[in-house]
């Protein structure tokens, strides 16, 4: 092996050409994709490990990646032989590349490079189990270095941040996707999907599309950069109402790819530079026949500048520098029984462990029963209090819900602070009169707690509201330096900005020393537990990377202090939360996903209690029930002591159906069911999920107890059990 990395540069370069010239010319019949346990001659081993073998192809740097058992094979690049049919020789010489760039020359950022069609010069050497890839294009005087080894069942991919080069006059790299096609398949040549992680998790089957779709799954992790990207224009009712919900963001950087034929697949889970790349996941038929998923790295990017402050005119620019961090991809294999979406979600709750990413919290079963305390609204040249559940009126709930059996509570509340929800950022423990006052409000969350009843304060650490606040110095600017502005649809606050992460920082541990010193200590956190951007302050920019940096270390101290619950966190900060608020329980519903999964909540049920989305706002509340059930998730609800059309003219015009009195026998039916299935599965992991067809899943947990449920119109039987229609039926270990 050590002579065949000692080639020369120079015969690697001619090789690569002669391998260009000698692609055939697309016709319109496509070959026969390759035997899945066929190995070119051109291909030699250059790594092994007890379950799998590497090869490699030098001059594109193509792998395979063959079990050991089976000699299933994925493959990461097309051969020449495979051309699609397509007479485009620049998609031809993506499929066939093992690394895909795009350069940017001056603001033009279309460039595609790869290693078929650019002149370029690789240079090979050994690492431990795998192969360094030292690469330079020439024409655009720019290259790195790409390290890929086999650790046991996984394949890494790295790229040094120290090793890249940028040599050429306004030329840069724009993007690095890694491995584009690893895993491809064509059209419906292979059974199985790709896993996409919008929402809780959604499924790509790998069945011939038909040519229905012109785009795939692309979604950066964490969310779009807002410091870069406009605000989208919005649909509204009568110019007033959204009457469409956003996107989910990407939560954790994680992607895969079944084949089920083969029994084999990977979950890819980006490790390092996740903060600046998408996830690209493209069904057959978007530009190409060919399935495909992969991690896509922003090193550098354009944006609109505009001119002058009247915006009269605008230019193109290009970031003044890339970014400076390591690219990493760990694609963890699974063979056999576990070359599926559920073996793929084991793989990854260990994979949390191990790391240390997640540890286990207290998964005991509460209610989560929210409460609004405090809105506004206009009145004459003042704004008025407008007070929906004051800390007596909450103390009522409380003992209601005890006397139908409900005893154990999470409750968040909102709107407790001095000026309502929307005064903000909160920087004092302050309540408002209106609902009763400081005094009170602490006897509420003492006297509660006594009886089972934990009480969360609501502080969003994101948002300031220019209205209430003096926001001159301490507001984020996107790096067009123009003010982040976030528009919010609503009656009497028109729209927010965002507070600097070292502001939040600084306004979050005030109220910190401020809350603890009077005994409580119970905090849900918002804002900067899902959101993440670039911005600019006095000349300097600051990324994404900064901005990750910046709020794991305000929530992670915070965490020491305060007994923390956070709001759909990003994966980063889920050590430190003791529940998680809103675990979606589907997805964005693109067109082009097949099956939604509960991904996430597999890999997190029995290390972290997870809480869904508010009950009272779901329009099919049977199967929102019966989709809790089947995640591992508990409900919340979001109530009120007065009638919601009290908040009409208010920012929270949108809630509608918060009384509590609809509410108290829903919960109490809710509670006992939901506190039954916890007692059987406490503190026990989700090994297997199924879709056993016409809607019936089964979900089987380590502890032996399993879990059917029934989407179907009608009664439904599984091992030897019936199962209503929208129902669910408990069997296994502990029935």
């Amino acid at each position: 092996m050590a002579t065949k990395f000692m080639k020369k540069a120079l015969s690697l370069l001619v090789a690569a050409l002669l391998f260009v010239t000698a692609i055939p010319a697309a016709s319109m019949e496509v070959s026969a994709a390759p035997s899945n346990t066929t190995i070119g001659s051109e291909y030699e081993m250059v790594a092994e490990s007890d379950a799998y073998e590497m090869y490699l192809y030098e001059p594109t740097m193509s792998i395979l990646l063959k079990n050991k058992g089976t000699g299933a094979i994925l493959r990461s690049t097309l051969s020449a032989e495979e051309d699609d049919g397509l007479n485009n020789k620049t998609w031809n010489a993506y499929m066939q590349s093992g690394i895909v760039l795009s350069a940017i020359k001056g603001t033009n950022d279309t460039y595609q490079v790869d290693l078929v069609s650019c002149k370029n010069t690789i240079s090979y050497s050994d690492i431990t189990n795998g192969f360094s890839a030292k690469i330079y294009f020439d024409e655009y005087d720019f290259g790195f270095t790409v390290n890929v080894s086999l650790d046991g069942e996984a394949l890494i991919v790295e790229i040094p941040e120290s090793s890249i080069e940028e040599n050429g006059a306004d030329t840069y790299i724009g993007t690095i996707s890694v491995f584009p096609f690893l895993g491809y398949t064509y059209l419906d040549s292979q059974d199985g999907y790709m896993f996409i992680p919008d929402g809780n998790g959604a499924l790509i089957y790998l069945d011939d599309k038909d040519g229905r779709y012109s785009s795939g799954f692309s979604q950066m992790v964490y969310g779009a950069d807002i410091g870069f990207t406009d605000s989208t224009t919005v649909n509204l009712l009568w110019d007033e109402y959204k009457t469409v919900n956003d996107t989910q963001k990407v939560m954790a950087p994680v992607f895969g790819m079944i084949h089920s034929e083969d029994q084999l697949g990977y979950l890819a889970i980006i490790e390092e530079g996740q903060e600046r790349a998408s996830i690209e996941a493209h069904p057959n038929g978007v530009m190409v026949n060919y399935n495909r998923c992969f991690a896509k790295f922003l090193i550098r990017r354009t944006y609109v500048q505009p001119l002058n402050n009247s915006n009269s005119g605008t230019m193109t620019k290009v970031e003044d520098d890339r970014i400076h961090h390591d690219i990493k991809v760990r694609y963890m294999l699974v063979s056999g029984d576990a070359a599926n979406y559920s073996g793929m979600a084991v793989a990854y709750r260990n994979y949390l462990l191990d790391t240390g990413m997640v540890s286990v919290k207290d998964t005991s079963y509460n209610t989560r029963v929210d409460l609004l305390g405090n809105e506004r609204e206009d009145f004459l040249i003042f704004k008025k209090a407008v007070p929906m559940t004051t800390t007596e009126q909450a103390a009522e709930i409380y003992d209601v819900l005890a006397q139908s059996g409900v005893t154990n509570i999470l409750s968040v509340y909102k709107g407790w602070q001095k000026g309502g929800l929307y005064d903000i950022p909160i920087t004092k423990y302050k309540a408002d009169s209106s609902i009763g006052g400081t005094a009170a409000l602490t006897d509420l969350i003492t006297e509660s707690a006594q009886k089972g009843v934990d009480i969360y304060l609501y502080n969003d650490g994101l948002y300031t509201n220019p209205d209430e606040n003096n926001t001159t110095f301490n507001i984020v600017k996107k790096i067009n330096k123009r003010r982040l502005e976030v528009d919010t649809y609503g009656y009497v606050y028109e729209m927010f900005n965002y507070l600097l992460p070292t502001r939040s920082d600084v306004v979050l541990d005030k109220f910190i020393e401020d809350y603890t010193g009077e005994g409580v200590n119970n905090l849900a956190l918002a804002g900067i537990t899902n959101n993440l951007y670039s911005y600019s302050y006095s000349n300097v920019f600051y990324t994404r990377f900064d901005c990750k940096n910046a709020y794991e270390s305000t929530v992670g101290e915070i965490s020491v202090d305060t007994s923390l619950v956070l709001e759909n966190p990003f994966d980063y900060l889920w050590k430190h939360t003791g529940a998680f608020l809103d675990m979606p329980l589907g997805s964005s519903d693109y067109m082009y996903e097949d099956e939604e999964v509960p991904f996430f909540s597999m890999a997190l049920k029995g290390i972290i209690p997870m809480y869904s989305d508010y009950v009272n706002f779901e329009a099919n509340k049977t199967e929102f029930m019966l989709q809790m059930v089947e995640a591992g998730v508990y409900p919340s609800f979001y109530l009120t002591y007065e009638d919601s059309a009290d908040l009409i003219y208010t920012n929270s015009a949108d809630l509608y159906s918060t009384k509590y009195t609809t509410y108290q026998d829903t919960i109490a039916e809710y509670d006992k069911q939901f506190k039954e299935l916890s007692a059987m599965t406490e503190g026990s992991f989700i090994m297997k999920h199924e879709q056993l067809g016409n809607g019936l899943n089964k979900v089987t947990y380590d502890n032996g107890v399993v879990i059917y449920v029934n989407y179907g119109s009608t009664a439904q039987e599984a091992d030897g059990v019936t199962i209503d229609a929208m129902s669910y039926k408990v069997g296994g270990g502990n029935e």
